[in-house]
């Protein structure tokens, strides 16, 4: 060891006294961050910085622009490869000068990772060797930060699920345990489901938490992941007057997801609540519109939020209870005659122009003929039923029922929109 090495045989009592110790050694501003990329210790501003490093230590992560910009640069995946510090050529599309970084892992897991700017002045193979230093340092912080943050999020998991299946009876008892738990529960708060198209793993679970602390309005509380669905309960750090910003908060984590995992996404919130004791309702309130979704896809592909569903809450159940009996809509009896007999396709053309809010020109176009051979089958369909599509009552039944008994067909009728 060289008079100008530090002596990292000792204790720091922070991850702020070590990035200050490489900085005095390599004169140079050294910044430690996570696995997450949350800063975890940076030195001191004797030096000029960079606006990477700038906008990084303001926000205490570094931004999702930078990191993007250094995946599509290849850097962060040489970086992650190579056992040892590396030379980084400056990226000035996101801001980033010259840095010498090195990874840091524990077998096959990345930890975290160090940035020292390179200024010119970093001496060959000297500061490598300090860099790999101070990596064992962070390295073994990190390991016994992350047995601690192990252990309480198995601690708010578990919590979580005693509240979605109604393991306590009674408000004072949830909070009772939240406090003992060192979890502090916000006043009001929501319970989304997110469905994907593929097994939910911890690396999706990681970018979830990510999207969710970059944002500034919202707190995640809980998460927990089962198969290919992500349950979360979260707040907002203000209050929330009707749905729309609820609606487009859940849109772009929607958004959000898809861009970074490259998977399909579907999900249902509940409404807002104030009471624990009915996080297990709003978790059945979330799982019912994934359930919508799954029953009738094209009907259901705008709904996210339990506010919104209407009379679709009672579609699931009408269905059930027709699945119990073996007699038929007597409302579409008649058509469904005329259809076989004639191979006519009245049964669709309802199906379309009452799914189409009863838009003559949309129906027409989605069905492929004529507004006015639209109208001729409409004005037949009267005459064979005996009633009107005016009259709210007949038009109501006649929609649900050829939901709730053809759907497959409705399904097949709406897949390619």
């Amino acid at each position: 060891m060289t008079e100008s090495e530090p002596l990292f045989d000792r204790f720091f009592d922070s991850m702020e006294s070590l990035a200050d110790t490489i900085s005095e050694s390599l004169q140079a501003q050294v910044t430690i961050e996570d696995s997450n990329h949350h800063v975890i210790g940076y030195s001191s501003h004797q030096f000029e910085s960079d606006p990477a490093r700038i906008s990084t230590i303001i926000g205490k992560r570094v931004p999702n622009t930078v990191i993007i910009g250094l995946r599509k640069k290849g850097v962060m995946q040489q970086l992650e490869n190579t056992p040892h510090p590396i030379r980084i050529p400056a990226v000035m599309e996101v801001g980033l000068g010259p840095r010498l970084a090195m990874c840091i892992r524990h077998q096959q897991e990345i930890l975290g990772y160090i940035w020292v700017v390179d200024s010119g002045d970093l001496a060959e193979g000297h500061a490598e060797r300090i860099v790999e230093q101070a990596a064992g340092i962070v390295g073994r912080y990190l390991l016994k930060q992350r047995g601690w943050k192990t252990k309480q999020e198995k601690t708010h998991e578990d919590f979580f699920w005693k509240l979605l299946t109604s393991h306590y009876e009674t408000e004072p008892r949830i909070r009772q345990e939240a406090e003992a738990s060192s979890i502090l529960l916000p006043e009001s708060y929501y319970i989304g489901v997110l469905e994907s198209d593929k097994s939910i793993d911890d690396r999706f679970v990681q970018r979830f938490r990510q999207i969710m602390e970059a944002s500034a309005a919202q707190r995640l509380l809980f998460v927990t992941a089962e198969h290919n669905r992500l349950i979360i309960l979260f707040s907002f750090l203000f209050p929330v007057e009707g749905t729309e910003l609820l609606a487009s908060f859940v849109r772009k984590l929607l958004q959000q997801l898809h861009s970074s995992e490259g998977c399909r996404l579907t999900a249902g919130c509940s409404p807002g609540y104030r009471e624990y004791t009915s996080a297990a309702a709003a978790y059945r309130e979330a799982l019912s519109i994934l359930e919508l979704k799954k029953l009738l896809p094209y009907h259901a592909r705008h709904l996210l939020l339990y506010e919104d569903i209407g009379f679709w809450a009672y579609v699931p159940a009408i269905m059930e209870q027709k699945r119990s009996r073996t007699r038929r809509s007597p409302l579409l009896y008649p058509l469904k005659e005329h259809d076989r007999e004639h191979k006519s396709d009245f049964i669709k053309t309802i199906a379309v122009y009452l799914s189409l809010n009863g838009n003559l020109k949309e129906s027409a176009a989605f069905l492929h003929i004529h507004t006015n051979t639209l109208m001729y089958r409409l004005n037949r369909i009267a005459e064979i039923t005996g009633k009107s599509l005016k009259e709210t009552d007949y038009r109501t039944s006649i929609y649900l029922d050829i939901l709730t008994e053809e759907t497959a067909q409705v399904n097949r009728w709406f897949q390619e929109v």
